[in-house]
């Protein structure tokens, strides 16, 4: 359906990731078609353009389809720079990350906290959905603080990135408002995010695009029927650690064995930059994590000239963004080869991260057997995405390892683990022989040879992550949605959840 230079997008009307995709376009001022989709009975045109999530929205560009809300808005940007004079990420590359951070965090924390309410089944269980999201609102507050320097917006004097992410949900708190009777943003309890919401309404790309609320609530009584039918701390220590912070310099908190870690000191090796490496213990926290990480409270963290940068894939991007001149860039020049590169990391994290986990919490033999099912099906997808990203040559990269070799590298230490563990084999030449030759490749990048730990150094990690879990089965699987030690089964929040 999409020719040359077409634009064509294919949404939901009251699904937030298509709204910010639209106010998106609308703020270049870029014409597109656009094409509702029934993402109850899955048309044959989404099937096409989204094989792999089969959720909207979809950008189909001269042919070519883009997936993954946030990853749209970015090359919206990029391909669009300078029209209309209005950049949607910051220019900074500190700011864009913080950015990139709390957008995470809003899919990751916000929606599904919401979306929660109109799942619950229980008054008790919808009570504690309300909870959660009035948390999630809270340190919103905070970030509009930090983030708008006392400006107008997330992105200062006008809307940017963060300001869509966000914005995009305030339909539907009207419409759970109206449902429910909950309040989330108020004057008095988040008078920062309350005066931005009014502002926010009132853009043009907001009143061009944002539809009416009564769709939103019609949207949500058919969902809901659809669903019918199926201790205190040393204050010395405080501050000492909150001045190292604070010191200028380069700083990785992390773990040796977190692939989230191992990605991130690979981004570092690759540009040959120098760091202080801290070691952090994730069974109690220390306070320098607390202080740098008070969100997540997980690793890694980059602290750069005193400010941190958490979540690994905002990490590499501020890496290569900040050194840009040093050392081989790690993502794609190209727009369209970003924004793939970027779908396929998100989908690496999201699905395949906790595939692999979920074989080492199993409780049964069949649970077990799901999850190595689960494990071998994002197996199948990234083998296709190899061979369509590295057009024949040795890495997803091309000629050198670049942004996806790092993520899905950094998570081929816990495929050995898993073999020595429980006899799995993830990747091996009968099910996927283009992966098995590139891990081949990829073990004997000098990246990979100065970071990633021995083999050994996983299981017995993973041993005593078994020990402390009640009943000898290991750590809760669900906790948090920042990058952590291996424990942490991610949620898959990539605009894939019923709404969309």
């Amino acid at each position: 359906m999409a020719g040359e230079g077409d634009l064509k997008l294919l949404g939901l009307l009251v699904s937030p990731f298509v709204v910010r995709v639209r106010m998106a376009l609308h703020m270049k001022g870029v014409s597109y078609e656009y094409i509702e989709q029934d993402v109850i009975d899955k048309g044959e045109l989404l099937l096409k353009y989204n094989p792999v999530y089969k959720k909207v929205p979809v950008l189909i560009h001269n042919g070519v389809p883009l997936c993954e809300s946030q990853i749209i808005v970015q090359y919206i940007d990029e391909v669009w720079p300078g029209t209309n004079g209005s950049s949607i990420l910051p220019s900074e590359p500190y700011d864009r990350a913080t950015a990139r951070f709390w957008a995470a965090y809003v899919d990751d924390k916000l929606f599904p906290a919401w979306l929660g309410i109109l799942k619950a089944k229980t008054q008790e269980e919808r009570a504690e959905k309300v909870k959660e999201t009035l948390a999630v609102v809270e340190l919103l507050e905070v970030a509009l603080a930090q983030c708008s320097n006392g400006k107008p917006f997330f992105a200062g004097d006008s809307i940017g990135f963060l300001d869509l992410v966000v914005g995009c949900n305030l339909l539907w708190f009207e419409a759970l408002r109206r449902l429910f009777g909950v309040t989330f943003v108020a004057p008095g309890k988040t008078p920062l995010l309350a005066a931005w919401a009014e502002r926010f309404r009132g853009t043009e790309a907001a009143r061009e695009v944002v539809p009416d609320a009564d769709k939103a609530v019609e949207f949500a009584k058919k969902l809901m029927a659809s669903l019918c039918s199926a201790p205190i701390r040393g204050r010395k220590k405080h501050i000492e650690n909150e001045r190292m912070a604070r010191e200028g310099g380069l700083k990785l908190l992390g773990l040796t064995v977190s692939p989230f870690v191992v990605r991130v000191r690979m981004a570092l090796q690759l540009k040959g930059i120098g760091y202080e490496y801290i070691e952090q213990d994730l069974f109690t926290k220390g306070e320098l994590l607390l202080v740098s990480n008070p969100v997540h409270k997980k690793v890694p963290v980059l602290i750069h000239d005193g400010k941190p940068v958490c979540e690994s894939l905002a990490i590499v991007h501020y890496i290569d963004e900040v050194w840009a001149a040093t050392g081989p860039s790690i993502l794609p020049a190209d727009p369209y080869e970003r924004a793939d590169a970027r779908f396929w990391a998100a989908y690496a994290d999201s699905k395949l991260l906790p595939a692999w986990v979920g074989i080492m919490w199993a409780a049964t033999a069949e649970e077990r057997a799901e999850k190595v099912g689960d494990t071998l099906t994002a197996i199948g997808h990234l083998e296709e995405a190899f061979g369509k990203c590295s057009n024949g040559k040795a890495f997803f990269g091309g000629d050198s390892v670049g942004y996806l070799d790092l993520v899905l590298g950094s998570q081929l230490i816990w495929f050995e683990a898993l073999q020595k563990m429980f006899g799995v084999v993830v990747i091996e030449e009968g099910n996927a022989p283009l992966l098995a030759a590139w891990v081949k490749r990829f073990g004997q990048t000098d990246t990979a040879k100065e970071v990633v730990p021995d083999v050994d150094t996983a299981v017995q990690y993973l041993k005593k992550l078994q020990s402390h879990r009640p009943g000898n089965g290991g750590l809760n699987t669900t906790e948090g949605t920042g990058d952590n030690d291996i424990n942490n089964d991610k949620e898959a929040m990539h605009d894939s959840e019923d709404i969309t």
